[in-house]
């Protein structure tokens, strides 16, 4: 409908799902988040949450940067970023700003983990990540915002030949 929608979530349910990822990924103090997501998305629990409770930094762009990949890629540097965490259309704003234009650049060497979710990922945006970055750990994750963010996932590894989308994943 383009309208939002609000929904009801248990808050055991959130961190639960918090608890999940941190261990699952080894999210630590150590960590740091660009949280690009409206606070009006479910993906922006994680960003505050997910990474704060786990002893980590967020860092938030500022208004005039929050669609700007020239901006995110001076945030990811200046910021040592370890965790991106988005829907697919603004990995890929990131991965095209790399490739193209006058300067190519690569990803930071402190980002070690992409979560991609919210929507499909393209068969292409795997391989262009990695050829953009050293030892990036790609989680497509998924599930209904009634089950708090997501509630399963699939680490990409390889994108099959013989694939037609990215797999949907296991139960967290």
């Amino acid at each position: 409908t383009g309208e939002p929608k609000g929904v009801m979530i248990e808050q055991q349910s959130v961190v639960n799902t918090i608890a999940a990822i941190n261990k699952e990924f080894g999210v630590s103090s150590g960590d740091c988040v660009l949280a690009l997501s409206s606070l009006s998305f479910d993906l922006s629990v994680y960003d505050i949450f997910g990474v704060l409770s786990a002893g980590g930094r967020v860092v938030l762009p500022g208004a005039a940067e929050e669609r700007d990949p020239g901006a995110w890629r001076r945030l990811l540097e200046g910021e040592a970023v370890t965790l991106w965490n988005s829907v697919p259309a603004l990995m890929e704003m990131l991965v095209e700003s790399a490739e193209g234009g006058r300067e190519r650049w690569r990803l930071p060497g402190s980002l070690r983990l992409v979560l991609l979710s919210g929507d499909r990922i393209a068969l292409s945006l795997p391989e262009r990540i990695w050829a953009l970055g050293d030892d990036v750990q790609l989680i497509s994750l998924g599930g209904p915002t009634e089950n708090t963010i997501w509630n399963i996932f699939h680490p990409i590894t390889e994108v099959r030949p013989s694939w037609t989308s990215i797999p949907y994943g296991r139960p967290l």
